[in-house]
């Protein structure tokens, strides 16, 4: 059975676990993602799920920084971390950013993009995570696992 997404769910049926704002600045994104770590070990996520998680969070958190907000410092990005009533883990990143449409970033698999130095985040967060959606025009992801 397919699990039911995630996307149309309020909520307010979500417990928060952490919510951080942190300057948009690359510096920033470790202690975002130690501080997420510490909290998936406190609820016994297996580690290879918390090691998935970890990578996903870090590559939205870059994303979020460079491409939301141009690394300007004076832009907070903001990092929630939540579960629902199954214990099931959302991750939610947003940026004030303009936002962009993820159906058209370039596929990194295809043979002009393999040698490119940038655009495997979105496909690396889709394949790590069990659920992701854009929300806000792009500069919301949420990202499920389960």
């Amino acid at each position: 059975m397919t699990p039911e997404p995630h996307a149309s769910r309020p909520d307010k049926q979500l417990s928060e676990l952490l919510n951080l704002g942190f300057p948009a600045d690359t510096e920033a994104i470790a202690a975002v993602t130690d501080a997420i770590s510490a909290t998936l070990v406190q609820l016994l996520v297996p580690d290879e799920k918390r090691l998935e998680i970890e990578l996903a969070v870090q590559e939205a958190l870059v994303n979020a920084v460079v491409h939301g907000c141009q690394s300007d410092r004076s832009k907070e990005v903001r990092c929630r971390l939540q579960s629902d009533p199954q214990g099931r883990i959302v991750v939610i990143i947003t940026d004030p950013g303009p936002g962009f449409n993820p159906d058209v970033v370039a596929d990194p698999k295809r043979p002009e993009n393999v040698f490119a130095d940038h655009g495997r985040g979105v496909y690396l967060i889709r394949q790590l995570m069990d659920e992701v959606h854009f929300e806000k025009g792009g500069n919301e992801i949420r990202m499920w696992k389960y």
